[in-house]
């Protein structure tokens, strides 16, 4: 069940910046650095 949500979650996020590129520009230029210091996070506690 949780793989169909991903799964509609990227074709609506496909759409919606095909739709509106400059709104989902400024959206992804927002949530970039907190995917970024997530992911890091995510990685160093892997790495121990």
């Amino acid at each position: 069940m949780g793989k169909i949500h991903i799964i509609i979650g990227i074709v609506i996020g496909i759409m919606f910046s095909v739709a509106y590129p400059e709104m989902a520009q400024s959206i992804n230029d927002s949530i970039m650095p907190t995917v970024q210091v997530v992911s890091e996070r995510i990685v160093g506690w892997i790495l121990g």
